[in-house]
């Protein structure tokens, strides 16, 4: 085995994921070293901090685009300062057994967490790689009119490790509690929770279908529950990926306006702080963007709100480093970016997508490549 502490280690470590990728056929020792988790971070790092040292840009999004009926592909773009868009990379997203209705659940270090729909109301979860052609089947699901299921996907630096969670609610069963299951990658199998009573979320009713947000070592998700008197309160469910433990964030008081007819709550990262996004709708074309900061982490006290006009909002993506709001439009049928500062607006040239990620940095990985279970494809 090569010495980390050898100049040629550091060589291999520069190289891109496609050129280790043919050289593993060169030796079984490079094949060695290549699939080797320490190498892999290693690799990865190297990556990142080459990623991250490019401040010419303002991040990168990921989107899903239909080709043909039975044909998807995960596209990257980089998203320049002027609004412009240069592209990565693209590749197509597997199916499996001629099922091409994909879900995108999360992304982290190169690894996409996706779900494929199986018919009968069965979802198949699966990991996958797109630089290195890898995937892995975590297992199924089955998310019915009596269930509500909840996936969250994230990494866990501790153990230098990848976790999904599952939640599934019963929200036509008020006293039924919640269940709560974790797959842990390094060991591909599932682990079940018991929830403790004193926990809300033990019962909850419902948990927001709006992907999960990885922030802070936790998982975040919108819940809510009821309580014997049937009064709904809504809480951010955060999941500690390295503890293993629920907690709960109150909400902002009175975040949700009455006078409005809709309303439309995702949670988001905003200039490096946890963030709710309510869309208050005031007519079809005309809605109030309210941006809930919490400045000091799990500190209710320390929501701010900022409060814009918008027009025409139909699904919020998430926002960049730079404060702006990237989101899709009613009418037409468009992905645009929003400054809550200027309220200066630009449509991005990327086919409206249903599943669209913004990430303010990405780098290729050689994750799943130590993983006997992960196959072709």
């Amino acid at each position: 085995m090569m010495s980390q502490h050898l100049p040629e280690y550091d060589i291999l470590t520069r190289l891109p994921v496609k050129s280790i990728f043919r050289f593993r056929c060169v030796s079984k020792s490079w094949n060695s070293i290549f699939t080797n988790p320490i190498f892999i971070t290693a690799h990865f790092n190297f990556n990142l901090a080459k990623s991250l040292s490019n401040n010419s840009h303002n991040g990168f999004l990921l989107y899903t685009h239909k080709i043909s009926y039975n044909i998807k592909e995960l596209r990257t773009v980089i998203c320049n300062s002027d609004h412009t868009l240069t592209h990565v990379s693209s590749f197509q997203i597997p199916s499996f057994e001629f099922h091409i209705h994909n879900r995108v659940i999360g992304f982290c270090k190169g690894l996409f967490c996706l779900t494929s729909y199986m018919g009968n109301s069965y979802w198949k979860i699966y990991l996958w790689n797109p630089s290195i052609r890898k995937i892995t089947i975590a297992g199924t699901t089955n998310n019915n009119a009596l269930s509500n299921v909840t996936l969250g996907f994230a990494y866990h630096p501790q153990n230098n490790d990848f976790k999904i969670l599952r939640l599934v609610s019963y929200p036509c069963k008020k006293k039924a509690p919640a269940e709560v299951q974790v797959y842990t990658l390094s060991t591909a199998s599932w682990r079940r929770f018991v929830i403790p009573d004193s926990l809300s979320v033990s019962s909850i009713w419902v948990i927001s279908e709006s992907p999960s947000l990885f922030f802070n070592g936790a998982l975040h998700f919108l819940a809510l529950i009821g309580t014997q008197n049937d009064i709904f309160n809504r809480f951010i469910l955060t999941f500690d990926v390295d503890e293993e433990r629920f907690h709960e964030i109150m909400l902002p008081p009175n975040y949700l306006s009455e006078k409005y007819v809709r309303h439309t709550k995702c949670l988001t990262v905003f200039k490096g702080l946890l963030a709710l996004i309510v869309f208050n709708c005031e007519t079809e074309q005309t809605d109030i963007c309210h941006i809930w900061v919490m400045r000091e982490y799990g500190v209710v006290e320390s929501w701010t709100k900022i409060s814009v006009p918008i027009e025409g909002v139909a699904r919020f993506f998430g926002c960049t480093v730079k404060g702006e709001l990237v989101m899709g439009k009613r009418s037409p049928s468009q992905i645009f970016s929003f400054d809550p500062e200027s309220l200066n607006e630009e449509i991005l040239a990327i086919p409206a997508a249903k599943d669209v990620i913004y990430t303010d940095y990405f780098a290729e990985s050689l994750n799943l490549l130590d993983r006997l279970n992960a196959k072709d494809y």
